[in-house]
């Protein structure tokens, strides 16, 4: 047994009260007890390891597209329906699967240096994406994307890449770190026979549901010209939203379609640096929130957003939501680390991932003590969520371990050869951008 003992410890669990002096035993990949230091039962045998900062649950990122690292920087100033065309998918129409597997490892170094544990990924070959998850030891739950496009066509019909999906679930089933669901693209880009079966696949298998909606303006136009109807309204019609779902953005969403969510228990990804970037629109956060709709937070893609750091997509949440409504105490710095842990693993449904509780998943993550926008620390007035959402950042990030594994030490990813593998990332972009 493990025993972790932090001198702040976060567990996002119950009432979300910072323990001082917290203390973590973990067994067999799993959290047993946690509290105070002075109430700690008595383990002889354990391994003791001592955390000068602050302890916390690994993050969980709800929307990615983690191999597009090979084509991070293309594109730059096109709205996201010009980005996709132009760019993205002709290069994407090449990718191999060794591609992806690199581009998943590439990637999978950053999320875990940046304290991310979990990554829900929508992204071509799907099995590569588990593999190169796998191999860096983070924890992924897939979603390859289903597209009718005559540029992406190598990928085959929309019925080959279901079955791959299907597949690439059983191929996957005893694995710890890794989930396969199904990443249908959005309601504009596919027809309704697709969704009807994706739908009926969902319903028999029990996979996430993960789509892309109404992130752009013009999508709504786009569906309600083909269906009559918003593209919630439409995937309720067709039984999408039936199982577990998740939606990607959410930006244009109208207070009927937000009751669409809000009824069928929908989960939304808020991705506000991403829809930032391309100015597709702020998302309508606590109009979400209050209608009881769970929000967790994703960075997006780093094609489309850079950046794989859930502490900025934090502060532009906030930042956002406030300016939003001109409020400066709304969206308190609590809420916002729920939903970049706790709140975003209920989001796909996995209440062993993203607190620190007994039976969770020992997903953890170690901020160093000495980080200097991390003091200074005056007693009276600390409040270590506070300290995490507006002072953290990648480079406070010390330790983190996925299921009890280490795999970053002192700021250093481990788990995989990481110079190895950005050389190989880096041979690989190049020939993409030809």
């Amino acid at each position: 047994m493990d025993r972790y003992l932090a001198d702040t410890l976060l567990t996002m669990s119950g009432d979300q009260r910072p323990i001082p002096g917290g203390l973590v035993d973990v067994a067999e990949g799993r959290v047993v007890w946690l509290g105070p230091a002075s109430e700690a039962p008595d383990r002889g045998d354990a391994v003791v390891h001592r955390i000068d900062g602050i302890l916390m649950p690994g993050m969980v990122n709800i929307h990615c597209h983690t191999p597009m690292v090979l084509l991070r920087g293309a594109g730059e100033g096109l709205p996201v329906d010009r980005w996709l065309h132009e760019v993205m998918w002709p290069r994407e129409a090449r990718l191999t699967p060794e591609d992806v597997r690199i581009g998943m490892q590439a990637g999978a170094v950053e999320l875990l240096a940046n304290g991310i544990t979990t990554s829900v990924e929508m992204y071509f070959h799907g099995d590569a994406v588990a593999g190169g998850a796998a191999d860096a030891g983070l924890r992924c739950l897939v979603t390859a994307p289903v597209i009718e496009d005559a540029q992406l066509d190598r990928f085959g019909t929309w019925q080959a890449q279901l079955e791959e999906m299907v597949a690439t679930r059983e191929r996957w089933a005893s694995n710890d770190l890794i989930e396969v669901g199904l990443g249908p693209h959005a309601a504009y880009s596919l027809s309704d026979e697709c969704l009807r079966r994706i739908a009926a696949i969902a319903a028999e298998t029990g996979m996430l549901v993960h789509i892309h909606m109404a992130e752009q303006e013009w999508e709504d136009g786009a569906v309600r010209e083909r269906c009559g109807m918003s593209a919630p309204a439409y995937l309720e019609s067709v039984g999408l939203l039936d199982g577990r779902a998740l939606a990607a953005h959410a930006v244009w969403m109208p207070d009927d379609d937000i009751e669409i969510l809000a009824r069928n228990g929908v989960a939304v990804a808020h991705c506000p640096c991403s829809n930032s970037k391309h100015g597709s629109g702020v998302a309508r956060l606590l109009d979400l929130l209050r209608a009881g709709v769970r929000v967790g937070l994703g960075t997006d893609g780093p094609a489309s957003h850079h950046r794989l750091d859930l502490f900025e997509e934090m502060r532009m949440a906030i930042r956002l939501a406030r300016l939003k409504a001109g409020d400066a105490a709304i969206l308190p710095a609590n809420q916002a680390l729920h939903m970049a842990t706790a709140g975003a693993a209920d989001c796909i449904d996995r209440p062993d991932l993203g607190r620190l509780a007994p039976g969770a998943w020992a997903d953890m993550v170690a901020l160093c003590g000495d980080e200097p926008a991390l003091n200074p620390v005056i007693p009276d007035e600390d409040d270590p969520i506070s300290r995490v959402v507006w002072s953290g950042s990648p480079g406070a990030v010390r330790s983190v371990w996925v299921g009890g594994r280490l795999v970053v030490d002192d700021g250093q990813v481990i788990s995989i050869d990481t110079r190895s593998v950005h050389s190989d990332m880096e041979r690989r972009a190049r020939r993409l951008a030809r």
